[in-house]
């Protein structure tokens, strides 16, 4: 039987080894969907695959934050090029357990039904070790009842699908995957032997930076859930003063005022290696962790306000930048083909590998690095002439970036055709007077003359 996982992330470093170094002990294959990451969750994601897990990762930083689309969207995925049996749809805080094995469980269900299991929520206690790394030997207390629905008093379910009667009843899976709709005859059956740990909040440094980094998010985004109350309550609740580890252990508990029981989850089960290797990367300051955020949204406003001055009917690329100058002080010093090239195609941004000069901008396009290369819309990385291409792709794709993302400039002319080729060069004048004429109003016709025979000296 074959048995595959599903999970979207942002921002779950503390906890992402955790959640795949046991939840692997009883699947086959883990699927992640990246939505935005930008602490080290990713990274401790490659280590992973590079130990060997079977992790496939899908980009999704692009997208607003709409949990119901993208879950649908790679559940059916999954389901067209994986071929499993069962699907478990995994948020990165919710640890399969149960009576007996969860592996075996699962492999006893009969494949004509979909089954609904339920949380058993764990709390954060005074008693907890914070010096544990692997977050279930860290927390070990959890409510004695299950979580309930506020609405209505009844049980909080969570779907474990298998694929083949998914597909055949046209079901859909609804929002945080709690249950399915779309055809009345559905069987559904309720476990009671198996259920998901949910680990909501596992220390003071986590409800902080998510609280804060969420909450920008949400400001700049049109999305409007139960996700951002709680957010906002969260704040609120730090704001008010309140001890912060106070309003760790308050949040842990979600409003539930149930009691609690000694339950440690039981990990003779586990027959993967349950060592913490990358809690370095796991402990990223609240400092860098609102800080890359702050960065995120920066670039996304700069998207908004670049996509109005491009041109119709061209794709978004991004270009190498081929030049760097200055000793005491790193200056970016674009190649006049470059140049040439961002007044003809959508150049969203340039990128480098030199850290001095990220975020500045140069020919009015951002300059990045591969770590924030995924907040840029792009169809293409595009390597000018003017460098090595094969040495510049083998250095991208070693930091991770597609290869087959990485084109020459060349090969990017000839998926433009005839006509985009034609195109661009239409657009190009207008583009490159506007500019001049720009530079001229800004400082005299003396000073522009001088900088256009630098640049025609240039190469």
């Amino acid at each position: 039987m074959k048995i595959v996982s599903f999970t979207m992330v942002n921002n779950e470093s503390e906890i992402i080894e955790s959640f795949i170094r046991y939840n692997y002990n009883f699947v086959d294959e883990m699927v992640v969907i990246d939505n935005g990451c930008t602490d080290n969750t990713v990274e401790i994601l490659h280590n992973l695959i590079h130990e060997g897990y079977k992790i496939t990762i899908f980009d999704e930083s692009l997208a607003a934050y709409d949990q119901f689309r993208l879950d649908n969207k790679y559940l059916n995925r999954i389901i067209d090029t994986l071929k499993p049996d069962f699907i478990i749809p995994l948020d990165a805080d919710e640890f399969l357990t149960g009576d007996s094995n969860p592996r075996e469980i699962i492999e006893s269900l009969d494949l004509e039904h979909i089954y609904y299991v339920h949380w058993q929520w764990y709390v954060m206690t005074e008693n907890d070790n914070a010096s544990e790394s692997f977050i279930p030997k860290r927390m070990q207390y959890c409510l004695k009842e299950v979580a309930k629905n506020y609405s209505d008093g009844s049980a909080v379910t969570k779907a474990i699908i298998p694929a083949g009667y998914f597909r055949k009843k046209k079901l859909t899976l609804s929002m945080g995957h709690h249950t399915v709709f779309g055809n009345d005859s559905v069987e559904i059956k309720e476990l009671d032997n198996l259920r998901l740990a949910h680990f909501r909040a596992i220390s003071e440094l986590q409800l902080i930076s998510k609280t804060c980094c969420y909450t920008m998010r949400d400001i700049a985004t049109m999305s409007n859930n139960v996700e951002t109350a709680q957010r906002t309550n969260q704040m609120a609740l730090i704001e008010s003063g309140l001890d912060t580890r106070a309003a760790a252990i308050e949040s842990s508990f979600g409003g539930y005022k149930h009691d609690i029981a000694y339950r440690p989850l039981d990990l003779d089960y586990c027959k993967q290696d349950l060592t913490i290797r990358y809690a370095r990367l796991a402990n990223e300051s609240l400092t860098d962790r609102v800080l890359k955020t702050g960065r995120e949204m920066a670039i996304r406003a700069y998207n908004s306000e670049r996509s109005k001055k491009e041109k119709h009917f061209l794709k978004p690329i991004v270009v190498w930048l081929d030049g760097i100058k200055g000793d005491e002080c790193i200056f970016p010093d674009p190649s006049n083909e470059i140049t040439i090239m961002a007044q003809k195609y959508n150049i969203r941004g340039y990128l480098t590998t030199t850290p001095e000069i990220r975020y500045l901008k140069v020919n009015y396009r951002l300059i990045v690095t591969p770590d924030v290369l995924k907040f840029l819309p792009h169809q293409y990385v595009v390597i000018p002439t003017t460098v090595d291409y094969d040495d510049i792709k083998k250095k991208l794709v070693a930091l991770g970036v597609e290869s087959d993302q990485i084109i020459s400039l060349s090969e990017y002319k000839k998926h433009l055709g005839v006509l985009g080729n034609i195109y661009s060069w239409i657009g190009f004048v207008p583009s490159a007077f506007n500019r001049v004429m720009a530079y001229v109003k800004r400082n005299g016709i003396k000073h522009a003359l001088s900088k256009i025979q630098q640049r025609l000296s240039k190469d």
